[in-house]
């Protein structure tokens, strides 16, 4: 995996009322674009993106509720005062929380590598992914996905090897 210096972590993070504030100070593993009903709706936008960060390189400090779908599994977390949802925890057992990168205090750099449920993508949407599914990818897939992430991702100040 891609050293912290080579991400220009820590990384500051904030909803938008600014009442919860989030630190990412692990690399992420890979970054993804959602093209799915529920993240449509969840967002406000065509697609949810996702920054997968590892659950020990993740803080949030302020007040969160549950949201979304209120699954036990993979909840859905907003800020208590503005709503925005902000991230979800318990992915891949507890290992991982995918981070909404639309919240960091400089997210011009993300892009997603894949893009899951593209046979629910609006007209004219484009996210820039180098990969589709048509539904979430085969978890057999995620070992490559993550090993071209980590050598080729777009990074804070780099845009591409």
């Amino acid at each position: 995996m891609a050293e912290a210096a080579d991400w220009k972590l820590p990384w500051s993070a904030s909803c938008l009322c600014g009442q919860v504030r989030m630190t990412v100070s692990a690399a992420p593993v890979i970054a993804m674009a959602c093209h799915c009903r529920g993240c449509q709706k969840l967002s406000g936008g065509p697609y949810s993106l996702t920054l997968m960060i590892p659950a020990d390189g993740f803080a949030a400090e302020g007040e969160t509720v549950l949201g979304g779908l209120h699954r036990d599994e993979s909840p859905h977390h907003h800020c208590s005062h503005c709503k925005n949802w902000l991230f979800t925890t318990n992915i891949g057992g507890g290992q991982f929380v995918n981070f909404r990168p639309t919240m960091l205090d400089d997210a011009s750099w993300v892009r997603p590598l894949v893009e899951s449920f593209v046979g629910d993508k609006l007209p004219g949407v484009e996210s820039g992914a180098r990969h589709s599914f048509e539904a979430f990818p085969p978890r057999e897939a995620f070992g490559s996905l993550m090993q071209e992430f980590d050598t080729d991702a777009v990074r804070p100040g780099r845009q591409t090897k």
